[in-house]
């Protein structure tokens, strides 16, 4: 008696190969766009967290603080300021708003995600201001240094009001989405997404 043998025939096998591939080519790229974008997220999230505690800081220690950003490095860090302390401590300290001779960097160096990017002023693709932001710092400052004073209120080098309308970080990441972090005038730390649809900025 003859026996049957199961199993699958080299035809079906390149069926069940090809199905998968199609599936693939589509699930892919929309998988590899959901990881950027939330590496972007991860991001801009990391920098207004980084932007409140320097704000918190300033205000409680009652000490003028900054959070510096490396746009072309792709990093930034928190520092503590000069304030009170004289000349005579610290011949760097002429200003309340120098950095010590010695930087005190609060927490180290803080390194965006591998494929996204900083701007100081914003991106091509980007037509309008986020929030409460009015124009462009001219030049597009690198570094981009971002102070607070002793109440927490974001203040240019000199202690004066921070002007058009506050600061704002762009990061941008490979596929082109852009996201942008701003502190406006009053203090307040915003996270934003741009809609290249409606174009349009969306508060998160």
């Amino acid at each position: 008696m003859r026996k049957h043998c199961s199993g699958f025939t080299m035809l079906e096998m390149l069926v069940v190969i090809l199905i998968f591939a199609i599936v693939a080519a589509i699930a892919l790229p929309q998988a590899l766009n959901a990881i950027k974008d939330y590496r972007l997220n991860e991001d801009s999230i990391s920098l207004a967290s980084t932007l409140n505690v320097a704000r918190m800081q300033a205000a409680s220690q009652f000490a003028p603080y900054r959070v510096g950003i490396d746009v072309a490095g792709g990093f930034y860090w928190e520092e503590q300021l000069c304030g009170n302390t004289p000349a005579t401590v610290d011949p760097a300290c002429t200003s309340p708003y120098n950095s010590y001779s010695t930087p005190r960097i609060v927490g180290g160096m803080q390194y965006i995600s591998q494929g996204d990017s900083f701007a100081s002023c914003r991106p091509t693709s980007v037509t309008s201001y986020p929030g409460e932001i009015q124009a462009d710092p001219n030049p597009c400052p690198d570094p981009l240094y971002i102070y607070f004073n002793t109440r927490g209120a974001p203040v240019n080098n000199t202690g004066g009001p921070a002007s058009n309308g506050g600061y704002v970080v762009y990061i941008t990441n490979s596929a082109q989405m852009v996201e942008a972090v701003t502190v406006a005038v009053g203090g307040a730390v915003s996270t934003w997404l741009w809609n290249p649809v409606s174009a349009a900025w969306n508060g998160k």
